[in-house]
Formats: structure tokens, sequence, C-alpha cells
């Protein structure tokens, strides 16, 4: 390298081209067509042309391999130029374009693909995907280096419900019906809100924030508090159907709280959105979860949830579940060791589930784990 002498000191010469008028420094005085198309940003090189501008008017073509001397005198401008023409592919079939830029709906009718029943994925050298589906006038700036674009026939309808049973991957659809509570509803996006998933249940006049939003997903077995602000990716594996609940009940007689539960009972109870009371009743205390989700395959999607509190809990163990209304298996099928305990002046159905000895353990268990026992049991039940 050279250098050069100034106050004693000396210092690096630098090597400047001029690229399009913007200038590049360079340490070494030869470098390669690629290297000087890196250093002014052109990416990807493949895609530009490299001339080197001689005296007079003369230009010279550099390619990305050739070797420059910056270092003689004169020779350090260049100018670039991009592609005229766009060779990329189709379902593996060459496609060529002198445009700049073209829609989806534009590549498939050049391909000879019908977009009235067809849309268009572009498949990234890193391997990621870019659905059109959506976007089909949307402009796709055209890369010189072989795009590659599949195209995928459209699905007229999609039931999630179905493909989230088996968490089968859910194919883009013109319509996918949504199951929110009971009512089944065709929906035209790939996306629902919040807000669009309580008016479906609770009609247009309903106000969002009066509700809590449960998602249910078949490979977990506790249903997802979803936040206002949420937006559902309806094509989620896995995705079941979603549940609506009213944060508060209006019966007349408010929410009762006639004795206290631990805070981490409270946070948790609260966290999940559920409306819950505790009553003491003929001297037994009872914690009485309103609106509790139940697995699909019983005759109700929600009931009301008791839970025996023991005076000395949580060193005592909370034992069994009883439900309101009672609870029946859509196969017809029995169900084991129930019996009938009038509680708050209802029917509940006792459900005689219990932990082995030793199972229940102080400071660990407490309703949040109990619940997750409960959950359990309802599935087991149905196999």
């Amino acid at each position: 390298m050279k250098e050069e002498e100034k106050s004693g000191h000396t210092k690096p010469r630098i090597y400047v081209a001029i690229v399009n008028e913007i200038e590049i420094a360079f340490k070494e005085p030869k470098v390669s067509g690629l290297q000087i198309l890196k250093e002014a940003c052109l990416e990807p090189p493949q895609c530009y042309t490299l001339y080197q501008k001689l005296k007079g008017c003369e230009f010279e073509k550099i390619s990305l391999d050739e070797i420059v001397d910056l270092s003689d005198a004169g020779i350090e401008r260049f100018i670039t130029k991009e592609p005229e023409v766009f060779n990329y592919f189709v379902n593996d079939e060459p496609e060529t374009t002198e445009e700049k830029a073209l829609t989806p709906t534009e590549i498939l009718k050049l391909a000879g693909i019908n977009p009235a029943n067809h849309y268009l994925i572009l498949h990234n050298l890193d391997e990621s995907k870019i659905n059109f589906a959506y976007t089909p006038e949307k402009p796709i700036k055209m890369v010189c280096t072989g795009m590659r674009f599949v195209s995928a026939k459209w699905v007229d309808v999609v039931n999630i419900e179905e493909y989230g049973k088996s968490c089968k991957e859910v194919p883009i659809s013109r319509i996918y019906q949504v199951k929110v509570d009971k009512v089944v509803k065709d929906w035209e996006k790939p996306f629902i809100s919040f807000e669009e998933i309580v008016k479906i249940a609770k009609g247009n006049n309903a106000h969002a924030k009066d509700f809590n939003v449960l998602k249910f997903l078949s490979n977990d077995s506790k249903p997802i508090t979803l936040k206002p602000e949420n937006v559902i990716d309806l094509t989620e594996r896995c995705l079941l159907r979603f549940v609506v609940q009213p944060k508060t009940q209006d019966d007349g007689r408010g929410v009762r709280r006639t004795f206290s539960l631990p805070q981490e009972d409270v946070e948790f109870l609260d966290k999940q959105g559920l409306l819950w009371e505790t009553l003491l009743e003929n001297g037994t205390t009872w914690l009485i979860i309103h609106d509790y989700p139940i697995p699909e395959g019983y005759n109700v999607l929600k009931a009301t949830v008791a839970l025996r509190i023991p005076p000395h809990y949580d060193a005592a163990q909370i034992d069994m579940a009883y439900f309101h209304p009672a609870l029946q298996k859509n196969s017809g099928r029995a169900i084991n060791a129930i019996s009938n305990l009038p509680i708050d002046s209802k029917d509940f159905q006792q459900w005689s589930r219990h932990r082995r000895s030793g199972d229940w353990i102080p400071g660990v268990d407490n309703v949040s784990t109990h619940l997750s026992l409960v959950d359990n049991w309802l599935l087991n039940d149905l196999k």
C-alpha cells in the first residue's frame, strides 16, 4: 500500500471511485467490478452493469470479476445501468418481462393462469414465502436474479374447527367458517379482531370492553384469554373456536364475595377473565365460577363450576368438582361416578374424582392447579 508523508506521520493512501457521481473510498488500488458495486450499495450486484468512463466520451463495460487499477489517473469515474430484462419462474416455467414491477394478477396472466381461481406465492432464497392472495394488485418489484413464484388454487370454504382438531395446516380460503360460542360465522378475511368476535356473539351493538374472549386450541387444555387489541390469525394451526363471556354478571344481586381467597387465586381467576364468586352456604364455603369453558363433546360449551374450599385451605386440599347444568356426552355414553347436590338453590352435578393420597402439595397446589386437573377429567372422560 502506498503511503504519504505529512507532518512527520504516515497515513494510508485512499483510492477513490466515483460511481453515479457518488464518491466511494477504497484502501487498495486494485478492486473488482463486484467490489465497486457492493461499496456503492447497488444490490444485488448481478442486476447492474458497470461502465468505466474513459477519456473523451467513451465507456468500457466492466465485468463483476474484472480488476480495475484506481491508481491510474483519470479512470476513476463509473456509471451503472439497471437491467432491461427480468427473468423469473412461475411453477418452474421460465418467464421474461421488461417491466420493473408487475402485480400478482399480471404475473399469473402472463403465465397463462386464471387469477380468478388462483393466487400467487413468492418463494425467497432463504426459504421464506410471501403470499399475495389478499393483495393481487400490489406491485412487486422485479429482481433480475430469477424470482420464483408458485400459483395455488383458491379453496372456497374452510371450517376452522375441523382443521383445528387435527392441527392441520389451514389453506388460504375465500370463506373461513369461524365458531364463536355456538354460532358458526362465514368470514371473508384470514384475520379477525377481538371486537369482531364479540359482535358475532353478542350483536353489533355490543361493547367489546364489557366482555372477555377465550381462544381454544386443540393442543392446549386451557383456553387463552385474548386482549382487546389482539388480532387473531385464522390460519393458526390447532385453532378450534372462541367463547365470549361477560365481565360482570347482572342478576340483581351483584357479585358475592362472602369469604376471601388467597391473592394468587384471585389473580389467576381475574387473569383468566372468569366471573367468580365466593359463597358460604350451610357452613360450607364454595368458589362459584360462571361460564367456565367445557371441552367440545359435551352438551354445553360453558357451565357454572363449583369448588368446595375447605376451612384450612391450602393446607387442606380442594376435592372433586360440581357442574351446573349437568353435563352429558354428545356420544350418549354415560359419565361414571356422578351424583346431584344442591348448591346456591340449583342442582349441581357432582363429579367424584380424587387425587391420590399425598398428591396435594400445600404451597404448590391451588385453584389454578385444581382447575387444570378438572380440565383433564373432562377431556379424559371423552376418550
